[in-house]
């Protein structure tokens, strides 16, 4: 494993990157790593801010804060999805192990309903698992129940970007191929002081109804093909999430590049499912190609279709 640098902190208290590890659990975690841990290892894939290249070797030098998001829903119960997204919870066992100074918060903390929680809550939850705005957070995991697939981790990295994280990273790998390194891990989650968490809101990563009915966007529908087929936004292209993923790793640029070449770089593009976690997966790697890219939900088409 290869890891990107992350920006540099003022102080090593504040240098903190938060790790999301979206294993095989019912809850997920954020966990902190001491600096030698960090250092040490040097071979943690990580995709860092956006644009990024997720072949850069590096060292972390500071004291890392790793977020453990082990799921207790379904790989998309934040914003889309097929069944899996939605019963996840059932299937969860609770994690085996953590990478050394992990918290665990289960992704689902973040949504009510299937529906992401509104800015005070979520800053709410981040302040009392010892995380501030000015810490450096390194995100990673993945969504056993569903298959093994990043949706929750890359679901998460998209809620702190929307909160106006900067310091932020996903890790490209998670706890698997941390453990195939033969690195340390800990059998129970780390606890922090609370701290105080201030997002900044970006808004236009969320998109809304009046945008996406505006056919101002490409829209993208990146359920499943049976799922578009019994129902989809008008206009809509179906690119099922999975066609980013190389196995539980995000493809290459290259690959990237040919699957999304018919889209326009000009334009705004809205990606989609039924909550929108998984759709996580396909906004990441629009992104990571320079796109304009959000993330909307089929259930706020629906109720808002409905209610027109």
């Amino acid at each position: 494993m290869n890891s990107m640098p992350l920006p540099p902190g003022e102080n090593k208290a504040n240098a903190i990157a938060a790790l999301l590890l979206l294993a095989v659990v019912a809850a997920g975690a954020i966990s902190a790593s001491s600096a030698e841990d960090s250092a040490s290892s040097g071979n943690a894939a990580a995709i860092e801010g956006l644009p990024a290249s997720r072949s850069t070797p590096a060292i972390h030098s500071m004291e890392p804060l790793q977020f453990d998001e082990f799921n207790t829903s379904s790989g998309d119960a934040a914003r889309g999805g097929g069944t899996g997204e939605r019963d996840a919870d059932k299937f969860s066992p609770e994690p085996a192990e953590y990478i050394p100074g992990a918290i665990s918060i289960p992704y689902t903390d973040f949504l009510s309903e299937s529906t992401l929680k509104m800015l005070p809550e979520l800053a709410e939850i981040l302040s009392q698992a010892g995380i501030s705005q000015d810490d450096a957070v390194l995100i990673y995991g993945q969504c056993q129940p569903c298959g093994g697939g990043p949706s929750a981790a890359t679901y998460v990295y998209w809620i702190m970007k929307h909160l106006g994280h900067s310091n932020v990273s996903l890790m490209d790998g998670g706890i698997d191929e941390w453990v195939k390194a033969g690195k340390p891990t800990a059998v129970e989650a780390a606890h922090l002081l609370p701290a105080n968490y201030t997002p900044t809101l970006k808004q236009d990563l969320l998109a809304s109804y009046p945008f996406v009915r505006s056919g101002g966007a490409q829209i993208i529908d990146a359920r499943g093909e049976a799922e578009f087929e019994a129902g989809s936004i008008p206009s809509s292209i179906n690119i099922p999430y999975d066609r980013v993923l190389d196995g539980k790793r995000i493809k290459d640029d290259a690959a990237l590049s040919r699957l999304f070449s018919y889209l326009d770089k000009d334009r705004p593009v809205v990606v989609y499912t039924n909550t929108g976690v998984k759709a996580s997966m396909i906004w990441l790697a629009l992104t990571l190609l320079d796109y304009d890219a959000s993330i909307y939900s089929w259930k706020d088409w629906q109720a808002n279709s409905a209610s027109s």
